[in-house]
């Protein structure tokens, strides 16, 4: 609710203001009054209104020289009225900035109005203010100055970290995306925003340290559908963790180091990349690794791989800045790996960035990015083994819905393999070990006891029926039901078996 401070010298005018507008329809109450300059400003110091009503001519002083006196002690924002139309009081009253300058007499829906837009003002005002002031803090603080905690906007919290988002276009303006970006909550916490000329630093802070993960997920997430909704114009980059606000730099030097990276590399690097626009340019050997390194049983057999793909990297001359990518797009497969049959990467690694990818960016040679993935790799292993019977079981379980699902189609495996993120050589491999059953022979089981089904409890026609199993030729459909069942359809729908 906006409060209102109303001065004129007649206790007329007052009163009728007070009593014939609907302050609770505008959202707004009056909190006190005077009859004259002098008492005015003295009250007005003391209750601190949003919105000051003045009469200009009064005793003591006008209402231009009350304006002018509270100008750096008050933030309200002013509307004057007068009985003199002169020109001159006009000009000066809207230069220094009021609301509006109001002729008596004056009717009431006027006066309603002309709070409403004070009230508007007011807002916008106050906000602007306070955006200033977050700013001059966050930049001082990301710059590395010392900033006393008193009225510091960020000691209440308890956790942080910065993402930097990075223009493609130089020219373009971000102020569509900071619009976007000041929308966004984050339970427990908020999100501070710094404009630059082509970027945006955000600063996300946390009151509670323990719900930092689940803001940063809900972050991403955001992101990932603002780089959607602005078809890619910007490149982003995460920064690590930490638990005090004169710990933010380091923060950013990570975000700005992935986010340069990302720019570098045409290659979208996030907390949960789906897809690597350089994957499609890596070795077919790293394409599958990630398969064979979960797959494998001995150390040396894991080592040989990544000796291999190294070197398949290697063989490729291709520039440090693209090496790295391939990579990097390799770590971001392996996890995505891992968490399709485990949970979230955090059961292993607490924080993803400064553990895995900031020393992957900053490593200075391809051998030391090979010795921190074989770290990382043993690391998922050693979770994936003390969890093996789990993986297998949703991982089989996966495999056998979607063939359910899919009963009434042509199953290709190379469609099964792309649904489930392996390589059909894998899918057949692992189906098998798992269940002692070939992946084929399991598709026609389930054919078959849906045909035997719908034989028995429908009035389909028998070719309708093959349909129904995936199979478009009734004579083929005919031939593996009598080779499964012992018997014809026909005859089986008789009861004849």
């Amino acid at each position: 609710m906006y409060t209102v401070f109303i001065v004129d010298d007649e206790s007329k005018v007052i009163n009728g203001l007070i009593k014939r507008i609907q302050w609770d329809r505008l959202d707004a109450c009056v909190i006190g009054y005077a009859q004259n300059g002098k008492e005015a400003e003295e009250k007005i110091l003391e209750l601190k209104p949003n919105i000051v009503i003045t009469d200009i001519f009064m005793p003591g002083q006008t209402g231009l020289q009350l304006m002018e006196n509270l100008k750096s002690k008050c933030d309200a924002v002013y509307i004057i009225f007068s009985a003199y139309s002169e020109f001159e009081y006009a000009r000066e009253a809207m230069q220094m900035d009021v609301v509006d300058y109001l002729i008596k007499p004056m009717n009431i829906s006027e006066i309603e109005e002309t709070i409403k837009k004070a009230s508007q003002k007011y807002r916008y005002q106050k906000a602007s203010y306070i955006q200033n002031e977050e700013e001059y803090q966050l930049q001082n603080i990301l710059n590395g100055n010392e900033i006393t905690t008193e009225n510091n906007i960020l000691y209440q919290y308890e956790s942080f970290f910065v993402i930097q988002l990075k223009l493609t276009n130089i020219s373009a303006s971000v102020d569509p995306l900071a619009a976007k970006v000041r929308t966004w909550t984050v339970m427990e916490g908020q999100v501070f925003l710094l404009k630059g000329k082509n970027r945006l630093t955000l600063v996300i802070a946390q009151k509670d340290a323990y719900m930092i993960s689940n803001a940063r997920k809900k972050i991403i997430h955001n992101l990932e559908q603002l780089h959607t909704e602005f078809e890619n114009s910007f490149f982003w980059g995460l920064g690590c963790i930490v638990d005090s606000p004169m710990m933010l730099p380091k923060s950013l030097l990570a975000a700005e180091e992935m986010q340069e990276y990302c720019a570098f590399s045409l290659s979208q690097i996030t907390e949960n990349s789906k897809s690597s626009m350089l994957s499609t340019s890596a070795p077919d050997q790293i394409k599958d690794a990630e398969n064979l390194l979960f797959m494998v049983e001995e150390t040396t057999e894991v080592q040989n791989i990544l000796q291999q793909i190294k070197e398949d990297i290697q063989l490729q001359n291709n520039s440090a800045g693209i090496m790295k990518a391939q990579t990097i797009d390799f770590v971001y497969r392996l996890r995505k790996q891992f968490e399709m049959f485990y949970e979230d990467i955090s059961v292993v690694f607490t924080d993803w960035n400064s553990q895995i990818i900031c020393p992957l960016l900053s490593s200075p040679n391809l051998d030391y990015m090979f010795d921190i993935i074989c770290n990382f790799i043993f690391q998922l292993r050693e979770y994936s083994a003390s969890h093996h019977d789990g993986y297998n079981q949703r991982y089989i379980a996966r495999i056998k819905q979607y063939i359910l699902d899919n009963l009434s189609y042509n199953i290709n495996l190379n469609d099964l393999a792309t649904e489930i993120n392996r390589n059909p050589s894998y899918i057949s491999y692992i189906f098998k070990h798992e269940t002692g059953q070939n992946l084929f022979d399991f598709i026609t089981q389930e054919r078959m006891k849906r045909a035997k089904h719908l034989l028995k409890n429908t009035d389909l026609k028998i070719l309708d029926i093959a349909r129904e199993c995936g199979y478009e030729d009734q004579s083929y459909f005919s031939q593996v039901f009598k080779k499964y069942t012992g018997s014809t359809a026909g005859s089986f729908r008789k009861g004849e078996v």
